[in-house]
């Protein structure tokens, strides 16, 4: 641009250098100050000798935000050091006024309007950088011109009134810009130099084809006649008429206009009710009565990014909040026009920490008494509404499952009073069955009633013979009784040794026992192994032919045999390990008790019933399959009992790592009550160590027991799978096949 067309004509512009600059009206990014803003530095500004806007005009200003930003150029001080960026604010005094139906600012054509700019320079500039590098800073210089909304590159130009009413067109005024103040300069008595197109009303309303200007206020620096643009801020969209004709006169009053529909009145605009700064659509200050229901949009095909609410944390933010009862201020109740001031509700400031879109910012409201509270909060009591039913939903949620949990503790107590009654009755029937145990025995058998004989009628060899038949029923019957006794006794004895668990007889080892306690809480005592050996016999056990070894041939090299040479002389006897176990009611004249209690081996317990049989077992080493192929013969295999023989190889070396794998179809808790080692091949690091590996219970569907398998020539495992909380290794054995399932393994070493 040529020097020539910067010039400064007289009354046109006041510059004015502020010494005690308002530093708050920009930011570090130059962001723009919004109208509501500017009401306290209007009044103070110089507006050319017109009347300035007042501050409740200032609320429908114009609006301005930076144009053209990339094209900005930076500033540099003499040492080429880069300045802060500059701050730059632009006011509209004067020659605007908003029209609530056209919803834009008007801006008459032949009246003039005044804008007011702020430079705030930071440090003294005398470079700037351009494409070419740093250039020296030779002026600078504002300019004023109009862009079409509907085709940016299309420029209005702007012209200026002169003292004599002619208008000119506006050159580029040139200011003078000191370091480190704010500078305000003032170009007054501006008109655009075009109108609007499609001004004209169509039926009583705005055009829907209305075409919009939007006013350019930049500050610039020339170098070597090229201008290089520094800041530059464009306004909201305007309407420029030529005149104010007939049908723009009554504007307000148009503001209510009569609807397409019969009965209707349509208002374009804001509506306030005891209140004339209406913020929203309708702003009511007073009591509103609905007969009827308030609508809400609530449509799928409108919302996008639905998801589902966590209703536990609505439950936790309704949770926080306080509800209060409160009266409001007789000047704000006055001024609002409420007339019951005492209500129960929330604190805004309180929901805001907790809810914070439910809170909203309504501006400056001002109480009777002429007091403003600024940034005013009031709240969406639909939000809240909505927190509350999710609220709701969860408090359902929890009080479903406290019904749920209630039922299973009444079933669970009807399966105790159940359980109560099976064992009253069992009690009962072992007092029966011993009663009529005793009574078999002792009763004798009724004499019949013999005739008193006359001695002088008998001979005297009958009546020799009928005393020697007297004395020899006497021996006979005493001798009876006394074979009762010891039958009694003996019955007695074996009904101890059943009711006392899992006792073992002290045949079965000589020193050291390594059964747990039978009257132990849930789980059993660690086992110590120490100098163990069985008792000596002669008799061995007979050979199991068609039953696969235990065998890890394929693993490790079967070469050497492994601990038979203790078998001639330390060989246990079968009938031990059978002696050993708990004896199960069926044999001799017990058969008959267990007819009359076979009704409680399983109780009618429904669907809660649960099946503690093993589903499957295996040697996990090297998946050796134990099944019902290794059954005792002798034994009882099944109803609640299972004993498994199972022969080991003799090749097996004795530190072989055994580990059995108990799998079941339900989440059960399996027991090891008792483990019996028998004669140990020799210490081996296995042996020593398996006390540190023991464990006492294991909990799920899949159960791991390490054993002491190969490093001894036999031994016995008891191991009790129960439901869990119904029984243990100390529960009485008759609840097998109820409530668990005993398991009895025998390992030995087949030497034959």
């Amino acid at each position: 641009m040529a020097a020539s067309a910067i010039r400064t004509p007289k009354g046109r512009k006041h510059s004015q250098t502020e010494e005690s600059p308002d530093w708050q009206l920009w930011g570090g990014d130059s962001r723009q100050v919004t109208g509501r803003d500017c009401s306290a530095d209007v009044a103070s500004y110089d507006s050319d000798g017109q009347t300035s806007a007042s501050a409740d005009k200032c609320i429908h200003s114009l609006t301005w935000q930076p144009y053209q930003t990339a094209c900005w150029n930076s500033l540099f001080n003499s040492n080429c050091e880069r300045l802060p960026a500059l701050g730059y604010h632009v006011v509209t005094d004067k020659g605007f006024n908003f029209s609530s139906i056209d919803d834009a600012f008007i801006c008459q054509k032949k009246n003039h309007f005044q804008v007011t700019v702020h430079i705030r320079m930071t440090g003294s500039p005398k470079y700037l950088k351009t494409q070419l590098g740093l250039k020296p800073i030779e002026k600078f210089y504002l300019k004023v011109f109009g862009v079409k909304v509907e085709a940016a590159n299309q420029t209005i130009a702007i012209e200026q009134s002169q003292s004599d009413r002619s208008k000119k067109t506006f050159n580029p005024v040139k200011v003078e810009l000191p370091g480190d103040q704010v500078t305000k300069i003032t170009l007054g008595r501006l008109h655009f130099s075009e109108t609007t197109a499609n001004n004209m009303r169509k039926k009583g309303k705005p055009n829907p084809d209305q075409r919009y200007f939007m006013l350019v206020v930049s500050l610039c620096a020339a170098n070597q006649e090229q201008s290089h643009l520094l800041a530059s801020h464009i306004s909201e969209r305007i309407i420029i008429r030529a005149s104010n004709p007939g049908q723009f006169e009554n504007d307000a009053d148009n503001l209510w206009q009569r609807g397409q529909v019969p009965e209707t009145v349509v208002c374009h605009g804001r509506v306030g009710i005891n209140t004339d700064t209406p913020d929203e659509a309708l702003v009511v200050c007073g009591n509103v009565k609905v007969m009827g229901g308030v609508m809400h949009p609530s449509d799928i095909r409108v919302k996008h990014n639905v998801q589902e609410v966590d209703t536990t944390e609505l439950l936790k933010k309704i949770t926080q909040m306080r509800l209060v009862e409160y009266d409001y201020k007789p000047e704000f109740a006055s001024a609002m026009g409420i007339e019951c001031t005492h209500e129960t509700g929330l604190i805004a400031q309180e929901v805001r920490e907790i809810l914070p879109r439910a809170v909203k910012e309504a501006g400056n409201v001002t109480c009777e008494n002429g007091e403003s509270l600024e940034n005013f909060l009031m709240l969406d009591k639909d939000q809240i509404f909505m927190e509350n039913v999710g609220a709701v939903k969860q408090l359902c949620r929890l009080t479903n499952n406290l019904e749920e949990r209630i039922e299973e503790l009444e079933v669970w107590n009807q399966k105790l009073a159940k359980l109560k009654r099976m064992s009253s009755l069992r009690s009962f029937s072992s007092e029966r069955t011993s009663r009529s145990k005793y009574n078999c025995v002792v009763s004798l058998p009724r004499q019949k009633k013999v005739s008193p004989v006359n001695p002088r009628k008998v001979p005297e060899k009958q009546q020799s013979c009928s005393n020697r038949i007297f004395q020899m029923t006497v021996i006979a019957l005493v001798a009876v009784m006394a074979l009762c006794a010891v039958t009694i006794s003996t019955l007695y004895m074996l009904d101890l040794q059943e009711e006392g668990g899992d006792g073992e007889p002290s045949s079965w080892y000589n020193n050291t026992d390594f059964a747990s306690s039978t009257h132990r809480p849930l789980g059993t005592t660690l086992l110590v192994p120490s100098t163990t050996r069985f008792p000596t016999t002669t008799t061995t056990l007979p050979p199991v032919h068609g039953i696969p070894e235990v065998s890890f041939c394929e693993l490790l090299p079967c070469v050497k045999t492994h601990c038979c040479s203790v078998q001639s002389s330390k060989r246990t006897r079968r009938r031990a390990w059978i002696n050993q176990k708990p004896k199960t009611r069926g044999q001799g004249n017990r058969s008959k008790v267990l007819d009359e209690k076979r009704w409680l081996d399983k109780p009618d317990l429904g669907i809660d019933w649960i099946d503690t049989r093993i589903s499957s077992i295996q040697i996990t080493e090297n998946q050796h399959v134990i099944d019902r192929r290794y059954c005792s013969k002798s034994l009882q295999c099944g109803s609640g009992n299972y004993s498994y023989s199972i022969p080991v190889n003799k090749f097996t070396p004795i530190n072989v790592r055994t580990t059995l794998e108990i799998n079941t179809t339900e989440p059960l808790i399996v027991y090891q009550c008792k483990m019996t080692l028998g004669n140990i091949c020799r210490r081996s690091a296995s042996s020593r160590g398996f006390s540190d590996t023991f464990r006492e219970t294991t909990q799920g569907c899949q159960h791991l027991w390490i054993l002491p398998i190969t490093g001894l020539y036999e031994s016995i495992h008891h191991f009790r799978v129960a439901a869990p909380d119904l029984a243990n290794c100390s529960t009485d054995p008759n609840y097998a096949g109820i409530f668990f399932t005993d398991y009895y393994f025998y390992f030995y070493r087949q030497c034959n």
